[in-house]
């Protein structure tokens, strides 16, 4: 059913009215078996490992973003892979090939489980712990504030950076086009087309270890990229990341009330996290 206001006069002209010459014809791979539909893509298969600390203000307290989520700032390197012909499994890392950086934004929530999660790691330490596992939600949402991947001689970079007003790499231009385009112009486009996290607590932890205080959570998202320079500059996308990630949560300090019950955490709390990111980025020309 065509929603009041976008007839499908409208959307073919805006679909097919501003593709480039010769982009109505059908697409046939190019090389080996793959299928006609990567011919019109270009796909990266690749690994992140990464390296991030929750960000904190002159006074070394929480630093929070306008929405109020706790900033986590990485940093990292990018390696292509090696997998098992037969099964698709990673095996090797390969040549690195570029490097990462952003602003992961986590909420209030994620840092309280965190502080949590100390507090019964030192009960298991000290002996007093009851043998009672605290419940915990299924995910813990997540996005991120920016993201610069450098890899291969490109540059590519989020939505967000390319919609944010604020960012070095605001493009007016993308956003006139968008606003002229979407029904929910270029602030959807950033809202929603950003990346998408979830931490699937509910799946357990890939690891839990009360002596280092550390603990592997298994993450997933994706988000909307732009290419600003290098070969595939002018092009469009996605990243589709599958993530583990180790927390250390030894300085996430929990506060709690005369009874005993945890009411928040301290301000100065940390979390650092050393992490693995699987990722898929594809990448097209734009046809609007």
């Amino acid at each position: 059913m065509i929603k009041k206001g976008f007839s499908s006069t409208v959307f073919a002209s805006l679909l097919f009215g501003s593709m480039l010459p010769g982009m109505l014809y059908t697409a046939t791979a190019k090389a080996g078996n793959l299928t006609p539909q990567d011919a019109m893509v270009t796909t990266i298969v690749d690994k992140s490992v990464l390296h991030g600390n929750l960000a904190h203000d002159g006074n070394g307290n929480l630093d929070y973003d306008k929405a109020g989520n706790a900033r986590f700032v990485y940093t990292g390197n990018i390696y292509a892979i090696q997998t098992e012909a037969n099964s698709g499994q990673l095996v090797a890392l390969g040549n690195n090939i570029g490097t990462i950086s952003g602003e992961a934004a986590f909420p209030k929530d994620f840092v309280a489980m965190s502080a949590g999660i100390n507090s019964l790691m030192q009960s298991m330490l000290n002996g007093t712990w009851d043998g009672k596992m605290p419940k915990m939600p299924s995910v813990v949402p997540w996005t991120c504030n920016h993201c610069i991947i450098t890899a291969g001689g490109n540059t590519l970079v989020s939505i967000v950076d390319a919609l944010d007003p604020a960012s070095p790499y605001y493009s007016s231009t993308m956003a006139a086009k968008l606003d002229a385009g979407l029904m929910d112009g270029s602030t959807g486009a950033l809202n929603n087309m950003r990346m998408q996290g979830r931490a699937f607590t509910g799946l357990t932890p890939a690891s839990f270890d009360p002596a280092t205080r550390t603990m592997s959570v298994r993450m997933a998202g994706c988000s909307a990229l732009v290419a600003v320079a290098g070969p595939l500059a002018g092009k469009v996308g996605t990243l589709c990341m599958n993530s583990t990630a180790t927390f250390n949560v030894s300085a996430t300090v929990a506060t709690f009330d005369s009874s005993g019950n945890m009411t928040g955490y301290t301000p100065t709390s940390d979390i650092s996290a050393d992490g693995s990111s699987n990722c898929i980025t594809v990448m097209h020309t734009p046809t609007m």
